[in-house]
């Protein structure tokens, strides 16, 4: 079972910060307007807690749940890099992916199975529920898809970079 002190800070505040960066790149993967991407944002963070939730009876969930604090956002440089906006929106999916698979590998190797398995779904649902949070290609609220194919995409991106697909 894992603790918040089973982690250095650095490590816990990237567990805490993966989820975020998840709906963060559901949003960058296709782009839908302040509205939409406000919406895809507080659908990762239901998604999140929703899981906090379920699996309240595990003791890493139960940590994360408790922890308030503000975790240390990375350096955007770090995220976005350089380039067109075409190009930084890549470069920040490429930095996402590498964090979730970092976090995932961390708490494979520090937490008990469940918790691991239940971390890997957490970061899958977050990713899903931001992407049904906003209509991709309509317009004033018609027509559009749910969740587009680039949203898609990166939801199979985020099942691969945690083991699940």
């Amino acid at each position: 079972m894992a603790k918040q002190d089973t982690f250095t800070t650095e490590e816990w505040n990237l567990l805490r910060l993966a989820p975020s960066l998840i709906s963060g790149g559901t949003a960058a993967a296709d782009p839908s307007g302040i509205f939409g991407s406000i919406k895809e944002a507080t659908a990762g963070a239901s998604g999140m807690a929703d899981a906090f939730k379920a699996h309240g009876a595990l003791e890493l969930f139960t940590a994360l749940a408790a922890d308030r604090s503000i975790p240390g956002m990375p350096d955007p440089k770090s995220l976005l890099g350089e380039g067109s906006r075409e190009q930084q929106l890549q470069n920040f999916r490429d930095a996402v992916l590498q964090r979730v698979r970092t976090a995932v590998d961390l708490v494979a190797s520090k937490a008990s199975p469940a918790e691991a398995d239940a971390y890997r779904q957490m970061l899958v649902a977050v990713a899903q529920k931001a992407a049904e949070a906003s209509k991709e290609g309509g317009f004033l609220g018609f027509g559009g898809v749910r969740v587009s194919e680039k949203e898609q995409a990166f939801i199979t991106e985020v099942k691969r970079a945690v083991g699940l697909a």
